[in-house]
């Protein structure tokens, strides 16, 4: 997909799918992407889980961008929590159960990293999801009309000259 239809669906993402409920969750699940490392199968389950709820999609993208622009400060967090996870004698057991999952491995799992985002992840998942939802209620009120009567947005929606380009290039 061409630039212009990306822009186009992520503006039209800010208009719909804006109930308070799916901007806290699409803030919250972002929040969890944010937190991991993108090269592993763990994200990219993330993605799909991302892409096959009814979330609002582009806070998610924002939320994640903005989660993994301050994700070095939080590995200093996130990798002492996955380390002491890791080494623990209680969990060693699942550690080498899990490792001998023929896929699993891919998940990165094993790196501190991983283990660390996930548990800071559920720990915060539901104070994100409150904050988000609220968020979600103040840009309604604020915000979507703004959105929704912006140049760029009656443009890209309301052109024919788009609607024409994008029926050539499929």
């Amino acid at each position: 997909m061409n630039p212009i239809g990306l822009l186009r669906q992520f503006i039209q993402g800010l208009t719909s799918d804006t109930d308070p409920r799916q901007i806290g969750a699409g803030i919250a699940l972002g929040f969890l992407i944010g937190l991991m490392p993108k090269a592993t199968l763990t994200a990219q389950l993330l993605i799909v889980l991302l892409m096959a709820t009814r979330v609002n999609i582009p806070m998610a993208l924002l939320s994640a961008v903005a989660v993994s622009l301050l994700n070095p400060l939080l590995d200093r967090l996130t990798d002492p929590i996955g380390y002491a996870l890791l080494t623990s004698e209680a969990l060693r057991p699942l550690w080498t159960k899990l490792y001998n999952i023929p896929v699993l491995p891919w998940t990165g799992f094993n790196n501190t990293v991983v283990p660390g985002g996930l548990a800071l992840g559920a720990v915060l998942l539901a104070p994100v999801y409150l904050g988000g939802k609220r968020f979600g209620v103040f840009y309604n009120e604020k915000f979507r009309e703004r959105v929704m009567g912006s140049k760029l947005a009656k443009a890209l929606k309301a052109s024919w000259l788009f609607d024409w380009y994008f029926k050539r290039s499929v």
